[in-house]
This record gives C-alpha cells, structure tokens and sequence, in this order.
C-alpha cells in the first residue's frame, strides 16, 4: 500500500512538522521533559542549518535519537511501574481510536507505530497518552516515597524535578509511505534498545512488543 500525501494535511505545531491522515500508519516518538536541555536542542539546530531546509527536520530529530539513546535525563522508564504504565495508556484505546502495532517504551522516551482511525487526530491521541500517564506518574510515585527500594529523597526529587509534567510538549511522527517503509520503522523501534546497547537481542528487552517470554 502507498498512501498520497496532500499539503493540506500537513502541519507544524511549536515548529515541529506533522502528517495527520485519516487511516494514516504513524511512527510516533515522544519524550520526557529532562531528556534534552533547552542549550543542547539550540545547538542541534545550529548544526543542521548547513542542511537544504527540507531536510533540517530530520537531520534535527535524528540528532535528537541520537543523543537521547545514550540514556539522557533521570530516565524514570527503567521503573517498572511506570513502564507498565505506558504500555497501560497505549492499549487503552487500541482498535477503538487507533490499531497499535508495534511499540517500545525506553528509558527516556516512546516509540510507537500506529494506524489512525478516521475522526481521531493523531494529536489527541499523543495528548492523551501524556495526560493519563502524567496523573498516574504522580500516583504511583507518591506510592512509592516510603519504599526502601530507592536511595532517599529519590522520588521527591524525581517529583520536584517534573512537577506533573514529565512529557515535552510536542511529538515526532513519521508518515509510513508503504509496506516497505512500514518494515524499515518496525525494524528501526525493534532494534532501539539494542542501538542503545540496553540489551544484545531486541526480543530480549522487557517493555518492548517485540519481547519474547521465556
């Protein structure tokens, strides 16, 4: 399947380019707040300005993959709680709003593979995902102030550094083209974690759809 693209079904929000078709296969990739500064992105963009300004964009976000697989930020995905969590947000409305293909949930971010029903705006769906996650986070974490499982005042710091808000503001996407390009972006969320050398076998990596239980 080749999907044609319109202009008019393009658009950027906070300078971030998106693609929002009816029936449309998206790779969506989202982030925790801490996991660029501000001062890094700045000098990501100055990097890619010798770039044709067609291809800037992805020569930015792909900076930005780059230097968040090296585990950037507080990373608070390794808990397992809040992982599962995630994963808890994307199935919510699975065959409802969206079919969910393939997904990982890393330290620091989300890489999700989708395809959108029609009258659901990718949008709403990443904005729900960030709003439920984000209440839950702030649950699950006031649970856990009292646990012995982590040094002390980690999780208030974790709190205060978030504030209940762990997400960036925007999100990736990439429009799937046709089965072929579908292939190469199952490939590329697969293989995530072991770019970012968490594991040697991508079926071995715990919040991912590509784990295989023993």
């Amino acid at each position: 399947m080749t999907l044609n693209r319109d202009n008019k079904d393009k658009y950027k929000r906070r300078d971030i380019p998106h693609w929002d078709l009816p029936d449309a296969r998206q790779h969506i990739t989202f982030r925790l707040s801490d996991s660029l500064s501000q001062s890094q992105l700045n000098i990501f963009k100055k990097q890619v300005e010798d770039n044709p300004p067609s291809r800037r964009d992805y020569y930015l976000h792909r900076e930005i993959e780059e230097w968040i697989d090296r585990g950037i930020g507080s990373c608070i995905l390794n808990i397992p709680e809040l992982a599962r969590c995630v994963i808890d947000s994307l199935y919510c409305f699975n065959d409802i709003r969206y079919h969910l293909f393939q997904w990982v949930v890393m330290p620091n971010h989300i890489h999700v593979l989708i395809q959108i029903f029609p009258q659901n705006p990718m949008c709403d769906i990443v904005n729900y995902w960030k709003r439920y996650t984000n209440m839950r986070f702030n649950e699950i974490l006031l649970g856990m102030k009292t646990s012995n499982r982590f040094p002390k005042g980690y999780i208030d710091n974790i709190l205060n550094t978030f504030k209940g808000s762990y997400w960036i503001a925007d999100f990736w996407d990439v429009l799937i083209r046709n089965n072929n390009h579908f292939r190469l972006e199952s490939k590329y969320i697969a293989e995530n974690p072991v770019r970012a050398k968490l594991v040697e076998k991508a079926e071995d990596y715990p919040w991912s759809s590509f784990y295989k239980h023993r």
